[in-house]
């Protein structure tokens, strides 16, 4: 049992049973259970900027970081998608990502929101494949005259 759950306990948890005699034939066990944290949804309105945060264990600091507009590891990843490594910042045109080793986090600034930007979020830490442990919504409110609440 996993109590008090933070964002910094997800990620992927191995379990595992080993049975060994002379009699009995060796015998192994393992499954892969993987922690998904929720994090409050980001809440915008039309033309402002979002910062939506990624905290991570410490272990990963050299790791590169990931944030994506659906799942980091389908075949469809958002255009916005970008990866960041130890202690640098990556920008492109409207998203900046900066991984603070430090404080383990790492944070995503989409600038300019457009109901388009309105979706979940993951965060990732890269391993042999991209490791999807963090999600949150952005909610982009639109501006006066134009209709709608996109999530």
């Amino acid at each position: 049992i996993i109590s008090n759950v933070s964002v910094r306990d997800a990620g992927v948890y191995w379990c595992g049973a080993e049975t060994r005699d002379t009699y009995l034939t060796f015998i192994s066990l393992n499954t892969k259970v993987q922690l998904v944290v929720i994090m409050p949804p980001v809440v915008r309105h039309e033309g402002e900027s979002a910062e939506i945060i990624c905290p991570y264990d410490s272990i990963y600091k050299s790791k590169p970081k990931s944030l994506c507009k659906r799942k980091c590891f389908t075949r469809d990843r958002n255009t916005l998608n970008e990866t960041v490594r130890e202690e640098k910042e990556t920008k492109t045109d409207r998203l900046t990502l900066n991984d603070d080793v430090t404080a383990s986090v790492f944070t995503g600034t989409i600038t300019g929101l457009t109901a388009e930007d309105a979706g979940k979020y993951w965060c990732a830490v890269t391993l042999e494949r991209d490791l999807n442990y963090l999600h949150t919504h952005l909610i982009v409110i639109m501006n006066e005259g134009e209709e709608g609440l996109f999530i």
